[in-house]
């Protein structure tokens, strides 16, 4: 039987001018669709390019490309020894001690050290370390688990919960880590282990203002105070907390990642909330942008004049930019690079000062004829005339912020912050100092950042003694704390502002520092801290003690300083204050 179709019904009339405005309306919709996605591409924060085009100078950067490969690799094999002592005689504990091969627990016994370094481990592609990492976590990893400690909601974002907001970044981009069995499975344990711990600390937030808890109470679930050097609570949770702006402004990074991947608002809200205070200040400011600090939680109104840019202020500062960086369509962004820009310019035209010019030539090779700009820090009208190596991280985050937002003068202000910083490690041992003093110099109106001139200022520390006269003659500063905590602000520097000018003299001062390092720092369970930087020994026996973000940022900035710039681009990523990536989406 022959199958035939059948002949088309004629449609009426009626129906076919209904369907001619039909067709008409689905073309109209379309026209708009497709206007609106052209209005939100043309509105859309746009910005240049952040990291220097390499791609563009291959056959430049060729001739050096062996030589960052053994660098690379001799980084990556210190990281990986450093790992396998670690696993030797501290596995799952916070921190190693390198010399007795004993450990400590001074994060909760959350094993600090094992979080903290994975996302270098990954980074570096080491799957055997990631997978032995993974699966310490997947099995044994308990945020119920209480020692009766209180938890710093601080420290125990930037150290643990960042970097497991990172790796499930780093395991969804499949760029960095190559493949690793049963990938999926442990992403998914690694995002609800993430999701445990900020409901863990979300006691935190519950504060008249949202402004943190400076401890949490895992078994109560309450934010409290801070307990006194005997761990003892003196202060009801009526009376108000005093706290510093890095405690507030310091986890906007993490909750926005982790509530991206767990597709729940609350943690962005519960961390914009939380430096909302900070944000949108309504507190005088004695310098625009700047913190007057501490602040009052429960009201946020300053209680003091201290304005720094270092400890218990920094993260604040370099997470206004990254936030604005990292969710640039964020409806706050553009608050937050503005807030940034004016703290940086405040920065430069306030608290930026040269110190006496040294004799000799400076740490680049150029004669001294200015001597290097320094950072103050300001309490109620008296500046201090100190520095320590906690705030040349700011350095590198100028040179970012300066080349995101093009302001060319912050980005310079940043590399000649960055040489001062640098100066610091041209020691015996190739490492710098926890902190250094420069003498202010005589009134010069001609040299000076400061509006008013020198003459208005009063310095709290005055002019050094004979031995710390010599050292001025002879560096332009002089040191006043010569240990080494194994930190990571210098090399941080070192690592954006290579990656931002392509000027491989950075990679350079980096290699050095990592000698340095290798020297004097290598103990026989791990890296160490040295006493004193200024001495051919490094000050003796190097100090039992090697806190987590050596791992975790130390050798991941020497490494990636080396390794190809492509891999983990400053255009596709954006790295926490302790240095954990965050794609940009």
């Amino acid at each position: 039987m022959v199958r035939v179709a059948p002949k088309p019904r004629s449609t009426p009339w009626l129906f076919r001018i209904r369907g001619s405005y039909r067709r008409k309306y689905i073309l109209l919709a379309l026209i708009i669709i497709l206007l609106l996605r052209a209005l939100v591409h043309t509105f859309r924060p746009t910005h240049n390019k952040i990291q220097f085009q390499f791609s563009t100078h291959r056959v430049l950067y060729s001739t050096n490309s062996d030589l960052n490969i053994a660098r690379a690799e001799a980084v990556r094999a210190e990281f990986k020894w450093a790992v396998k002592r670690y696993k030797d005689v501290a596995w799952g504990k916070d921190e190693v001690l390198p010399v007795s091969g004993g450990f400590q627990t001074t994060r909760n016994g959350f094993a600090a050290t094992l979080i903290d370094s994975l996302t270098t481990a990954m980074v570096m592609n080491l799957t055997a370390e990631v997978v032995h990492a993974l699966d310490y976590i997947v099995s044994r990893l308990d945020f119920e688990k209480d020692d009766g400690t209180l938890v710093d909601p601080f420290e125990t974002t930037i150290r643990y919960l960042g970097s497991l907001v990172s790796a499930v970044d780093i395991l969804d981009a499949g760029t960095l880590l190559g493949p690793i069995p049963r990938q999926s499975q442990y992403r998914e344990n690694i995002l609800q282990k993430a999701i445990k711990l900020a409901d863990k600390l979300a006691p935190a937030f519950d504060s008249p203002l949202g402004i943190p808890w400076p401890r949490v109470n895992f078994t109560a679930h309450l934010g409290v105070h801070e307990p006194d050097s005997l761990g003892e609570l003196h202060l009801s949770r009526d009376i108000s907390p005093a706290v510093t702006p890095a405690r507030v402004g310091s986890n906007w990074l993490e909750y926005y990642r982790l509530s991206q991947q767990a597709m729940d608002p609350v943690y962005s809200h519960n961390a914009t909330r939380a430096w909302a205070s900070l944000v949108w200040n309504r507190n005088e400011e004695t310098f625009d942008g700047l913190i007057d600090s501490p602040m009052d939680s429960f009201s946020g109104f300053s209680l003091g004049h201290t304005v720094a840019l270092g400890a218990g202020h920094d993260s604040y500062y370099e997470y206004l930019i990254k936030a604005a960086q990292l969710a640039p369509r964020d409806k706050h962004a553009s608050r937050y690079s503005k807030r940034w820009e004016q703290a940086m310019t405040s920065t430069m035209e306030r608290l930026a000062f040269r110190g006496t010019a040294p004799d000799s030539y400076r740490a680049d090779g150029r004669r001294s004829d200015n001597g290097y700009l320094f950072i103050a820090q300001y309490f109620d009208g008296t500046y201090l005339n100190e520095m320590g190596h906690l705030t040349c991280y700011i350095a590198g985050n100028l040179i970012l912020g300066g080349k995101y937002l093009q302001r060319n003068d912050l980005l310079e202000f940043g590399l000649e912050v960055l040489e001062t910083c640098h100066a610091t490690y041209v020691t015996a041992t190739g490492l710098g100092p926890e902190s250094f003093v420069w003498e202010p110099p005589r009134r010069d109106p001609s040299d000076q950042l400061l509006d008013g001139g020198y003459e208005q200022v009063r310095w709290a520390i005055s002019a050094p003694g004979p031995h710390e006269h010599e050292q001025v003659r002879k560096l332009g500063f002089w040191v006043s704390d010569a240990r080494y905590f194994l930190r990571p602000e210098v090399i941080e520097g070192y690592f954006y502002a290579y990656r931002i000018t392509g000027d491989p003299k950075y990679q350079d001062w980096a290699w050095s520092a990592f000698e340095g390092l290798r020297k004097f720092c290598k103990a026989q369970y791990g890296y160490g801290e040295i006493q004193d930087v200024t001495l051919p020994d490094g000050g003796g026996t190097t100090v039992d003690s090697s806190e987590s973000f050596f791992l975790a940022e130390t050798m991941k900035y020497l490494f990636l300083i080396f390794d190809d710039p492509d891999r983990l681009s400053l255009d596709e990523w954006v790295l926490s204050t302790e240095a954990h990536p965050f794609r940009i989406e």
